[in-house]
């Protein structure tokens, strides 16, 4: 199977694992799946570092992105076409990174790990969710 995790989980999987359910846990460590990040990511702990919003357990984003690279984590790249056709999606929640994950993994047909209950309105338009 193939995910990709909403930012929190990719940070909680560093920093916090405790905070992971369980199933997000055995997702995790299941090495038949395909576990994806987005850039988009990486853009919103980069924003949230710079407004002092987001610690990394001492590390600049950089680092993180070091230590992250070198994980089972994939990188899915952003899609020109996902990005411009971003405004079809019902406006459920008005967070753009999480509005931007969610149309990610809708078109790419993949399960987005993710404790946000907001991203819920979205199954009617197929988003397949994992907490």
């Amino acid at each position: 199977m193939k995910y990709l995790a909403d930012t929190h989980v990719l940070l909680w999987s560093f920093f916090a694992p405790e905070r992971l359910s369980a199933t997000i846990q055995a997702i995790l460590l299941d090495e038949a799946c395909d576990i994806y990040y987005s850039p988009i990511s990486l853009w919103e702990i980069s924003i949230k570092y710079g407004l002092n919003k987001l610690q990394l357990g001492g590390m600049t984003p950089e680092a993180f992105y070091e230590v992250l690279d070198e994980s089972y984590f994939l990188c899915k790249p952003v899609e020109p076409f996902l990005a411009i056709t971003n405004f079809r999606l019902p406006r459920h929640h008005k967070d753009p990174f999480d509005r931007f994950l969610v149309w990610e993994a809708i078109k790419n047909d993949y399960t987005l790990l993710s404790a946000d209950k907001a991203v819920a309105g979205y199954a009617q338009e197929g988003l397949k969710v994992a907490w």
